[in-house]
């Protein structure tokens, strides 16, 4: 032992030998790290998440497909960030946290903190906005909620991971402005604000480096300027060079992968390139989750779920957004004759694919939901789920003909939404679209439940009198839905994400999907609000909007201050008022804006910057006060690595959705000079008009965003996907029709199911596959397997390429 110290240079760390050092850095299997009992570290075990723990105790898998244990399905991301209540996030996450613990769970993976850049995006349902400080604070919530419980949060996915094809080995080109206001400000509040024991790093690279190798975001960033404390964790399978991203900052590799990179850290220590204090640094953070005490769980797991699916119904209460209310279509009245159109009522989406997939101990449909308020209708299913064809839309017009009220159920299927690609359109199913159409041709008085991870085209909107969008709602939709619908509970949700009129209307539209190898985030700042408002493009619905069953009036706004300085702060104050005969929900949206923004580079019109969520009764009013630091005034200053407060006069907004009428207050920032924005920029980003260009970025940045080339022979690497190592390749070929039939089945698939299967075995990195298959495809089968593909077989046959 003392000779191998010696050799490698390694300190004494817990009275680890080096290889056991290094070996602490790999995970031992799918969901849990080594345990080194003579040197008091435990088995530390993780599980996925975030809007319900998706706990494995057999064979574990990362995308939601291997069966998991019973636990609450909370709604997901896109719906609870429509609640904006850090408070009822901070209960949803400790009770997460309490079924982690009932379980024996240390960590919970989660929650997902990515900016919403295009809707699109397949995972969007998962994340929580498109506003960064919006998503780090309910991010803060439910970080300090989950680790009140004993049991560790671990953010993801750090950092500019915002698509999902491509998504394990893509690269993020990103102007530093964007990335540190837009794409890092998320973390950095809720790394400052609630600590959590993790941080995961995506998959992807960031201007050229993978994630888990990126020094200056792990360490610079994360670490010296943010004062994380806690361990760096890779994505399942992320992990691009074991010795680079010891050095960068990460501190534990997972899945367990037969510790197939260890030799490389081994040699690294040898050779010098691996640094010493890197490796103990990585030992001391694993052995600091491992050691934690943490609270054996009391009660009884069962009544534990009861609870938490009362706790899952409050949230999609709070959550759902009340889009469209012509006439008080809504709430419904117990005398009105129903008429429910629509499969998804039946067979109600509550969660998207992936690793977040739940399974629940009980779901609610929105029929059942009906059923257990005890309300009368009739029902028919008008469309199916499963293909682009009615059932009987006939029967579901001359239904709905005859009814007092329609409630037709619209949605996205389950095969769109989900971790692994990015969906292909923006639209409803067609089948969708023209039967609401069709009834609204016969019966005006339509109420459209939207269910769906993100947002949709919505071109019917003029024709239907009521929209309730109840987002992918968890377990208890069903129940929330109705409650809602009849008013029982008044919504009081604000959409956290804009409404666009179409899918070109988004800046990113025409780049999005297009080179996936190399992603140029050509719009920079300018996504969602920031971009529509200043570009004055119509939305549908805009960002921060909901309406209620009853009005609220907000007046008398006043600042604690005039003027702000570097390390101060200003109190907003305002008085909501409930001025209607309901008792309901406001939620006050601060805004910091800039009236020369339109002369100004990569400067929005306005940015969100504090919020409050406040229940008032009928006819009561309440002072509310907004805390804005000065850090809601400042701009990245890129060429000194700081923050900058400039000097000059800034807006402050009041209001109750980014484009509604507010209450408007100047303020003077008592800052260091007037900006640090660049001058000579393409005009684009200064007005930024329809779509940017790749060239326009590229002169803006400076940053080179090469064009997608398809590989032949000779280009291949361990990163390049089965379908493309099969392309010129019979032997390839034949060996991946053998894989997909012994774990799909079939070699040509054809269900949703399997397709999704397919698509996610050949499209994954060959590298990324061996390394979430714990051992059973090794390194050196992909070597193999690459040198054939580059046609270099006598390197392939003895394990050289």
């Amino acid at each position: 032992m003392l000779k191998k110290q010696k050799q490698y240079n390694v300190p004494n760390a817990y009275g680890l030998t080096p290889e056991e050092q290094v070996k602490l850095t790999s995970g031992a299997d799918f969901w849990g790290t080594e345990a080194f009992p003579a040197a008091n570290i435990p088995r530390f075990r993780m599980s996925d998440g975030p809007h319900g723990l998706r706990y494995q105790a057999g064979a574990g898998d990362a995308l939601g497909i291997n069966h998991s244990e019973p636990s609450t399905a909370f709604p997901t991301g896109s719906a609870l960030a429509c609640t904006w209540d850090p408070a009822l996030v901070a209960a949803m996450g400790a009770a997460i946290g309490q079924e982690a613990r009932s379980l024996d769970v240390d960590m919970v993976l989660g929650p997902g903190l990515n900016i919403k850049r295009n809707p699109l995006c397949g995972r969007n349902f998962e994340y929580f906005s498109e506003d960064p400080v919006l998503t780090g604070h309910l991010a803060a919530g439910w970080v300090k909620g989950i680790q009140s419980t004993g049991v560790g949060a671990c953010v993801k996915h750090f950092a500019a991971n915002n698509q999902e094809n491509d998504r394990l080995r893509s690269n993020s080109i990103v102007d530093p402005i964007a990335l540190h206001e837009l794409y890092l400000t998320a973390f950095r509040i809720a790394v400052k604000a609630a600590q959590p024991e993790g941080v995961m790093c995506s998959y992807n690279r960031i201007n050229g480096t993978y994630a888990s190798d990126n020094r200056y975001l792990l360490s610079d960033v994360l670490r010296k300027t943010w004062g994380f404390n806690g361990a760096v964790i890779t994505d399942w399978g992320a992990l691009n060079d074991k010795v680079a991203s010891l050095n960068a900052g990460t501190d534990l590799e997972m899945p367990g992968d037969g510790h197939m990179f260890d030799q490389q850290a081994l040699q690294g220590l040898a050779d010098g390139r691996l640094a010493p204090t890197a490796l103990t640094r990585a030992v001391a953070k694993i052995a600091q989750l491992a050691q934690k005490k943490r609270p054996a769980f009391q009660g009884d797991r069962q009544k534990l779920l009861t609870d938490n699916a009362q706790l899952a119904q409050k949230i999609e209460e709070n959550a759902a957004v009340l889009l469209k209310n012509d006439d008080h279509i809504l709430p419904l009245k117990e005398t009105d004759n129903i008429v429910v159109v629509g499969e998804m009522a039946e067979q109600t989406r509550f969660q998207g694919a992936g690793s977040s997939h739940i399974n629940p101990p009980t779901q609610v449909s929105i029929l059942e939901g009906l059923d257990n308020a005890h309300v009368a209708y009739h029902y028919e299913p008008g469309y199916r789920l499963t293909d682009d064809t009615g059932v009987d839309a006939a029967a579901a017009v001359a239904a709905a003909r005859d009814a007092d009220k329609v409630i037709f159920v619209a949605g996205l299927p389950e095969i769109d939404e989900s971790e692994g690609f990015d969906r292909t359109t923006m639209a409803l199913p067609a089948v969708q679209n023209k039967l609401i159409e069709a009834i609204a041709a016969v019966n005006p008085h339509i109420v459209v439940l939207l269910i769906a991870g993100a947002p949709v085209e919505l071109p019917w909107t003029d024709h239907v009198q009521g929209l309730l969008n109840l987002y992918l709602g968890g377990e208890s939709v069903g129940n929330a839905a109705s409650r809602l619908l009849y008013g029982i509970v008044n919504p009081s949700g604000k959409l956290a994400e804009t409404y666009p009129m179409q899918y070109q209307d988004v800046p990113s539209s025409q780049l999005y999907g297009k080179n996936n190898g190399s992603v140029g985030y050509a719009e920079s700042v300018y996504v969602g609000y920031r971009y529509y408002d200043k570009a004055a493009v119509p939305v549908r619905f805009p960002f921060g909007f909901g309406l209620s069953y009853t009005d609220f009036t907000l007046q008398n706004a006043v600042l604690s201050a005039a003027q702000i300085t570097p390390d101060g702060q200003v109190q907003v104050n305002v008085t909501v008022t409930n001025t209607g005969t309901t008792d309901g929900a406001e939620v006050v949206q601060v805004y910091v804006g800039d009236a020369a923004a339109d002369t100004k580079a990569l400067t929005p019109k306005q940015t969100l910057q504090g919020f409050a969520k406040v229940f008032l009764a009928a006819g009561t009013s309440q002072i509310v006060t907004i805390t804005l630091p000065a850090q809601a005034f400042k701009e990245w200053d890129d060429h000194d690595q700081r923050w900058l407060l400039p000097t000059g006069q800034r807006q402050i907004r009041v209001a109750t959705s980014s484009d509604a009428a507010g209450l408007v207050l100047p303020i003077t920032l008592a800052g260091e000079n007037t900006s640090v924005r660049p001058v000579k920029v393409p005009d684009w980003y200064i007005r930024p008009q329809g779509h940017p260009s790749m060239a326009a970025f590229e002169e803006m940045s400076g940053l080179h965003v090469p064009v997608d080339r398809a590989p032949v022979p000779g280009m291949y690497t361990p990163l390049s996907t089965p379908r493309e190592l099969s392309e010129y390749s019979w032997t390839n070929r034949h060996i991946m029709d053998l894989a997909r039939e012994k774990m799909i089945g079939t070699k040509n698939p054809t269900t949703p199911a399997d397709r999704f299967m397919e698509k996610i075995i050949m499209d994954t990195p060959i590298i990324r596959l061996a390394q979430q298959s714990s051992g059973m495809l090794p390194l050196a089968v992909v070597n193999r397997l690459v040198g054939i593909a580059n046609r270099r077989y006598w390197r392939a046959i003895r394990n050289r390429y």
